[in-house]
C-alpha cells in the first residue's frame, strides 16, 4: 500500500512540470495588441418566484411518563463549630422554701381543744420520714354528767434507703384515749368520774424491708414485722404480732402473680388468757387487657389445725373506657375478733364477759364503676353470710350499761354506693351510702349495735384562688336495735347531722377556721344510754412553715 502512494505522487509531479513547459511554448507565441473598451459591462439577474414556506411544530406529547431515579446514599459528614451560649443579665428569683410543717390549734363549745402538729423529715435520696401528734378533748358535763373525753395520738414514720432494690422502714405509734362510762340515770344518781373511767393505752410498733423501684426480675417484695400491746384501767392486756412475707412477679409489666403467707397471733390476758392464732396463705394471679381484668386467687386459713378455703377472685369488663366498667365477684375472710377490735369500734364495751372468737364471711358481689374525670362512682350489690358475727348486747351491772359481744350467722343482703362529682374547677359533691336491705340472724332477734342504713354526704367549695374553702356535711342513719333493762327490744332514733364549716389563709404561712357542727342538734344514742354530744362549735388557727 505504500509503494501505490509513492508512485501515484511521482506520476503526478511528472504531469504537472510537463504542462508548465508547454505553457511557456505557447506564450512565446503570443503576439502583443491593444483592446478598446466600448462599454462597461453590467450583469443582471432575472426575476425569481420565491416560494413561502411557513414552519411548523411537531405535535405535542401528552403522554405522562413515570420518571425512575436511583440516588445511592450517601452518607454525608458535616463538620461545624459547638455553637456559644452567652449568658443574658436575668433577675434572680429567690428559692421558694418548702413547708414541712403544720400546726392547727383551736378550741370550742362546749368546752373543747384540739391541737394537731405534724413535720416531714426529708434527708434527701437516702432518707424519709414524719413525725405527727394530735390532741382532742371535749366535756359536755353541763348536759350530761361524765360525757368528756380524750383522744392523744402519736406517730413516728422513717424509710431508709440503702439502694434502689433494698430499703427499710420503721414505724412506731403511741396512743393514750380515755373515756366515761355515762350511760346511766345521771338524774337519780352521782358518779365521780373515777368509778366510770376507762383508760386505752396502745403502744404499735412496726417495720418493714422492701424494694423500692423494681428489679431486673420485675418481682416486688416486702418483709414486715408488726407488734403491739394494749392495755385499759382495768389491768386487762392483749398483745398481738404479726408477720407479713409477699412477693409479686410481674409479666410483661401488666399481669400479676402474688403471694402472702402472714402469721397472726394475739393474746388476751386477764384473770384467765386466751389466745386466736391464724395462718394466712394468699395467692392470686391477675390478668390485665385493655378490655377485661381477671383476678384468681384464694385464701387459705389456718386456725387450731381447721383449714378454711376462701375464695378471692374478680371479673371487670370495661365496657367504655374508664367510664363504664362492670364487675363481679367472690372473697372470703377470717376475720379476728380481738379485744382491740372490740374497743375502737365500741368504746363503751366490756370485755370480761366475752370471748376472742373467727368471724368466717363469705361475700359475693357485683355491680358497677367508672370514672369520667369530672364523675367518679362506685355502685354495688352484694350478699354475704356471716358466721359468728360479733353482736353488741347492752348488760347493766350496778346500773351502769356496758356492752359484751354475743355471735350469731348473720345473712346480709346490701347495697352500697360512692359518687364524687366535680361540678366546677372549685365545687366538689361527694356521697356514700350503704342499706343493709335484709339483716337475717339465725338465732338473735335484731343485729345488737349494727346499724342497717348509713350516709355520708359532702360538698367543699374553694374560693378567692384558694385561699378560702367551704364545706357542708350531713349524716344520716337508722335507729340501733337493743334490749332495755327490762329485756323490752327497742330502736333509738335515727341520725341526721348536719355540720358546715370553713378555713381561709391570711397569707401563705397563716390561717383561720371555724367548725359548726350538728346545727339541728341531734341527740341520738349510737350506742344504748349513751346520746351524743349536740351541737357544737370549733374556731382556730393553722400555720404552715
Amino acid at each position: 500500500m505504500l509503494f501505490n502512494h509513492k508512485f501515484l505522487l511521482l506520476l503526478l509531479t511528472l504531469v504537472c512540470g510537463a504542462q508548465v513547459a508547454f505553457a511557456q511554448a505557447d506564450k512565446d507565441k503570443i503576439k502583443s495588441e491593444n483592446v478598446d473598451v466600448v462599454k462597461s459591462f453590467e450583469a443582471r439577474l432575472l426575476e425569481s418566484n420565491k416560494v413561502n414556506v411557513p414552519p411548523q411544530l411537531p405535535p405535542l406529547d401528552t403522554n405522562t411518563q413515570r420518571q425512575t431515579y436511583v440516588v445511592p446514599p450517601r452518607p454525608l459528614t458535616v463538620k461545624y463549630d459547638a455553637p456559644k451560649l452567652r449568658p443574658i443579665g436575668m433577675k434572680t428569683v429567690k428559692e421558694e422554701k418548702p413547708l414541712n410543717g403544720f400546726v392547727k390549734a383551736g378550741a370550742g363549745v362546749p368546752k373543747s381543744f384540739w391541737g394537731e402538729a405534724g413535720y416531714y423529715l426529708g434527708g434527701g435520696d437516702k432518707f424519709d420520714g414524719k413525725i405527727w401528734f394530735r390532741h382532742h378533748s371535749q366535756n359536755a358535763e353541763k348536759a350530761v354528767e361524765n360525757q368528756k373525753f380524750f383522744n392523744n395520738d402519736f406517730l413516728l414514720n422513717g424509710n431508709y434507703y440503702i439502694n434502689e432494690n433494698v430499703a427499710t422502714e420503721a414505724r412506731i405509734g403511741y396512743s393514750y384515749d380515755r373515756m366515761h362510762f355515762y350511760g346511766y340515770q345521771f338524774d337519780s344518781m352521782t358518779r365521780s368520774s373515777e368509778s366510770v373511767r376507762q383508760d386505752f393505752k396502745i403502744f404499735d410498733f412496726g417495720g418493714r424491708v422492701y424494694n423500692k423501684e423494681r428489679n431486673d426480675a420485675d418481682i416486688n417484695y416486702s418483709v414486715a414485722p408488726k407488734i403491739y400491746r394494749l392495755s385499759d384501767y382495768y389491768s386487762n392486756d392483749e398483745t398481738g404480732f404479726s408477720f407479713d412475707v409477699s412477693a409479686t412477679k410481674w409479666f410483661a409489666e401488666k399481669h400479676a402473680l402474688r403471694i402472702s403467707i402472714r402469721p397472726d397471733m394475739t393474746k388476751f390476758t386477764d384473770t384467765v388468757s386466751q389466745k386466736l392464732n391464724n395462718i394466712y396463705l394468699q395467692p392470686s394471679f391477675t390478668f390485665h387487657s385493655d378490655i377485661v381484668k381477671l383476678k384468681i386467687g384464694g385464701n387459705f386459713v389456718n386456725n387450731r389445725d381447721v383449714f378454711s378455703i376462701f375464695p378471692d377472685a374478680e371479673l371487670g369488663l370495661r365496657v367504655f373506657g374508664d367510664g363504664i366498667q362492670l364487675f363481679a365477684g367472690a372473697s372470703g375472710d377470717l376475720r379476728k375478733n380481738t379485744y382491740r377490735t372490740f374497743s375502737e369500734y365500741n368504746p363503751f364495751f366490756q370485755i370480761r364477759d366475752s370471748k376472742l372468737r373467727n368471724t368466717r364471711y363469705d361475700n359475693y358481689y357485683a355491680g358497677i364503676r367508672g370514672d369520667f374525670g369530672w364523675l367518679d362512682y362506685s355502685g354495688q350489690v352484694g350478699y354475704a353470710k356471716a358466721s359468728d358475727l360479733a353482736l353488741y348486747q347492752a348488760t347493766f351491772t350496778d346500773s351502769l350499761t356496758r356492752f359484751t359481744a354475743i355471735y350469731d350467722t348473720v345473712k346480709i343482703t346490701n347495697i352500697q354506693g360512692t359518687v364524687k362529682v366535680k361540678i366546677l374547677d372549685a365545687l366538689t359533691l361527694t356521697g356514700t351510702l350503704s342499706q343493709n336491705l335484709i339483716f337475717d340472724p339465725a338465732r338473735e332477734a335484731k343485729p345488737w349495735g349494727l346499724p342497717s342504713t348509713e350516709g355520708n354526704f359532702g360538698a367543699i367549695y374553694s374560693v378567692l384562688k384558694g385561699k378560702a374553702s367551704l364545706r357542708a356535711n350531713a349524716y344520716i342513719a337508722d335507729g340501733i336495735w337493743s334490749r332495755d333493762e327490762e329485756n323490752i327490744i327497742r330502736q333509738g332514733g335515727v341520725l341526721f347531722d348536719l355540720s358546715v364549716g370553713g378555713s381561709y389563709y391570711f397569707n401563705k404561712n397563716i390561717g383561720a377556721f371555724l367548725d359548726i357542727n350538728n346545727l339541728v342538734n341531734n341527740r341520738r344514742e349510737r350506742w344504748y344510754n349513751y346520746p351524743t354530744i349536740g351541737t357544737n362549735f370549733m374556731a382556730g388557727i393553722t400555720a404552715r412553715f
